[in-house]
């Protein structure tokens, strides 16, 4: 079973997500900023997404890609950053540092699971 970290520091967010994406066959940890996150991913098991806020205390989503992109040991985990105000800006440093792809809040259910499915190859 494939293995997605969600990263966000609202808790109904995270909960939501999660719910969603367990239904679709997924497995889920969770993590509330960035720095947690990284502390996951150092401690596995092994994650095969990482999707992430950007808007978080302690460390951003894109501080949070920068450091996973930088690391060679997750480095090749792919990345979805989103955000409630996605600048031109924002979504041109994201690809540039890695993101597979950036979201802008509220986005569409359906079109992120599709996101999801592309990201870790299943039907």
């Amino acid at each position: 079973m494939k293995r997605i970290l969600l990263v966000d520091d609202h808790e109904m967010a995270r909960k939501a997500m999660k719910h969603f994406l367990e239904h679709h066959g997924y497995a889920c940890e969770e993590a509330e900023h960035g720095a947690v996150a990284l502390a996951k991913l150092e401690q596995g098991p092994s994650i095969d997404l990482i999707v992430s806020d950007n808007h978080m205390p302690v460390m951003t989503g894109m501080d949070l890609l920068l450091q996973v992109k930088g690391n060679p040991n997750f480095g090749l985990i792919p990345f979805i950053l989103y955000s409630g105000n996605v600048t031109d800006e924002m979504y041109q440093q994201a690809n540039e540092a890695g993101a597979l792809a950036v979201l802008n809040k509220p986005y569409n259910f359906s079109d992120f699971v599709g996101m999801v499915n592309n990201a870790l190859q299943t039907p």
